[in-house]
This record gives structure tokens, C-alpha cells and sequence, in this order.
């Protein structure tokens, strides 16, 4: 981020909306019956609106804006249109966004480009952005997708250590698998019990499509409103409403109140007729494939889990394992322009 200081004017409330996983394409889901990419565009178009009519001060944005990290010159410049309208774009990059998971490369990606355009404001790991409202003080930290974010060293990247001097309330944004509980024991989960020590007041987190409602542990929010598409047709997404987060924070107090969005129910758009012949082996292959040409976290994590294992049996140090890391991530880069 090019700055780390925000002023604002007006009361003594600073007001936000937070959202996440986009996942702008132009190739539609198998399981969309729509236009994906205009129902996309018109969801972020909402959420621009929604913006002013609260009154926001700037948006906050969790990842994963696009699919893929090199979209259409085409999808890309619908997507920037709308971006235009929003006063104040202030976000982190999802692991979809990014080559191979690897932060080292946004400047190759669609949302690096977004970042030097003046679209968006990237924050990255280590970054504090402090943002002032007449005596109100609001510390912003993120921390992007990256390689085992959600792995041994996940405190490095959720829990906030340091909360700069006056500062009244901290939000933190990361895009991972923060959840209530583990769901399955071959998925990295944290907790929120795992993170209780943040000196966050507020952890938004994306990543997680199904999002959750706002829970409060010893003082301590954390948020995820799910994703603004619906990429899949299992029951709970033709179930869920898909909307955004509306934040107010004040000196003494945070405010919470999920917005959902003008939308479709989810059997008129979400095709189940695959998963009701019984082909949901063919739809999860599918589904797996997108992940992989999306630079997901499955692929990014076989990468690495293998660079690590060959790295611990040679008994080679963190620096040459970064290296490896890098260069393997660059290769999958110059592949998907090929």
C-alpha cells in the first residue's frame, strides 16, 4: 500500500462494508444456468451502491476478486467499470488471484494491475494502515493467500501481535480457513479459539465460500459473509443468500449487520440435474480441474508440502525452500500465458 494514513472528516463512526471471493471469469460454472460473469459484475455493482447509501468511508475486500490471476483483457475491463464507482477500495489477494499462491508475483496478475491502475488498495502482510476520524483511531492489517497460510505458522498470519499507541479499535483481514470447527481432517483449519490472543477487535476472514454469522469470544468478532458467487450446487449454496458485511466502529463498539444482495433464488440459477443423475464424481473432477487451472490452494499446497518433505530429508535450510518455491510458482506463471 502506498500509504499507511487515512483522514477522514464527519462524525465520530467510521462505517464499512466488507466482501469477499468474487471469482470474476468469463467462463460460466457448470453448475450456473445464468450469465455468470454478468451476474458477477452486477453483485459487485450492488455492493458499490450499497457503499454510498450507508454512508461508507471505504470498502474493505477479503480476495479472491478474480478466478484466475490472468483473466481476459475483455473480463477485466467490465470488472474495472465497476470498480470505478467505489470511492475506496482497500483489500488483500486471494490465493485465485495469484500464480501459483505466490504473493511475490502480483505484479504479473490482473489484480497487481488493478493495484497500479488506482482500482483497489492492496494491503500486504506486515503493513499497518491507520485510519483517523477526529479523535476516533482505527489500526487495518491484512494478510493475503500465500503459501501455508493456514499450516504450522498460521499465528504469524491471523493473530495481530501489535496495535499502534492511541489506537482504539483493530480490524484484521485474512483469506483462509477460519472457521468455528474443523470439517474434515485433510482440510487446514484455525479456529477461532486458536487465535483468541489477536489484539484484533474484528477478524474478517474470505476463502471460505459458505462464510459464517458474526461470532464474539472474549470481546473478539470474527466475520465471513461468504462469497459473492455461488460456484457450486451442493444444497447449502442453493440455500444461502449471498451478501455483504456492514461494519460500523466507534470508540466503545463495533456494529455488524449482514446486507444480502438483490439476487436469484439459488434453484433458479444452481443446475443440480448432473448431481440428481448421480454424477457427482464427474461434477467434484470438475470442480478440481477448476481449482488446479486456478492456481488453487490444493495445487499451491502439493507444491509446496513436496518441496518441504524433500527439503527436510536433505536437511536444506528455509532459504533455499523459499527459493524452490518462487521459481516453481514463476514456471506455473510463464505456463498459463503460454
Amino acid at each position: 500500500m502506498e500509504y499507511n494514513e487515512l483522514v477522514l472528516s464527519g462524525d465520530n463512526v467510521i462505517r464499512t462494508l466488507f466482501f469477499t471471493d468474487v471469482h470474476v471469469t468469463g467462463r460460466n460454472p457448470r453448475s450456473r444456468k445464468d450469465n455468470f460473469l454478468e451476474t458477477v459484475i452486477d453483485k459487485l455493482s450492488q455492493v458499490a451502491d450499497i457503499a454510498k447509501q450507508k454512508n461508507c468511508d471505504f470498502v474493505l475486500f477479503g480476495g479472491d476478486l478474480f478466478d484466475s490471476p490472468s483473466i481476459s483483457d475483455n473480463v477485466s475491463g467490465k470488472c474495472a467499470k465497476v470498480l470505478r464507482k467505489f470511492e475506496r477500495l482497500i483489500g488483500i489477494a486471494g490465493n485465485h488471484d495469484l500464480f501459483g499462491n505466490n504473493i511475490d508475483n502480483i505484479k504479473s496478475t490482473r489484480l497487481g494491475l488493478f493495484e497500479k491502475a488506482g482500482l483497489i488498495d492492496l494491503l500486504y502482510k506486515g503493513e499497518k494502515l491507520i485510519v483517523k476520524k477526529n479523535d476516533l483511531k482505527l489500526q487495518i492489517t491484512g494478510t493475503p493467500s500465500h503459501f501455508g497460510i493456514d499450516g504450522e505458522d498460521f499465528e504469524d498470519d491471523y493473530i495481530v501481535k501489535d496495535v499502534d499507541k492511541g489506537v482504539d479499535k483493530a480490524i484484521h483481514m485474512v483469506h483462509g480457513m477460519l472457521m468455528e470447527k474443523s470439517i474434515n481432517p485433510h482440510i487446514n483449519v484455525v479456529t477461532f479459539s486458536d487465535i483468541l490472543e489477536t489484539k484484533a477487535d474484528l477478524t474478517l476472514s474470505g476463502h471460505y465460500h459458505k462464510g459464517f454469522n458474526p461470532v464474539c469470544i472474549n470481546g473478539k468478532y470474527f466475520a465471513n459473509p461468504g462469497s459473492l458467487s455461488r460456484v457450486s450446487a451442493d444444497i447449502s449454496e442453493l440455500k444461502r443468500k449471498v451478501g455483504v458485511l456492514y461494519i460500523e466502529v466507534s470508540k466503545s463498539d463495533i456494529y455488524l449487520e449482514f446486507i444480502p444482495l438483490r439476487q436469484q433464488d439459488g434453484y433458479e440459477v444452481l443446475d443440480r440435474s448432473l448431481i440428481e443423475k448421480g454424477k457427482l464424481k464427474e461434477i467434484k473432477m470438475q470442480e478440481f480441474l477448476r481449482e488446479i487451472k486456478s492456481t488453487s490452494d490444493i495445487e499451491s499446497a502439493d507444491i509446496e508440502n513436496i518441496v518441504k518433505k524433500i527439503a527436510s530429508n536433505e536437511n536444506l535450510s528455509k532459504e533455499v525452500v523459499d527459493y524452490a518455491l518462487d521459481k516453481l510458482s514463476k514456471a506455473h506463471e510463464n505456463i498459463l500465458e503460454e
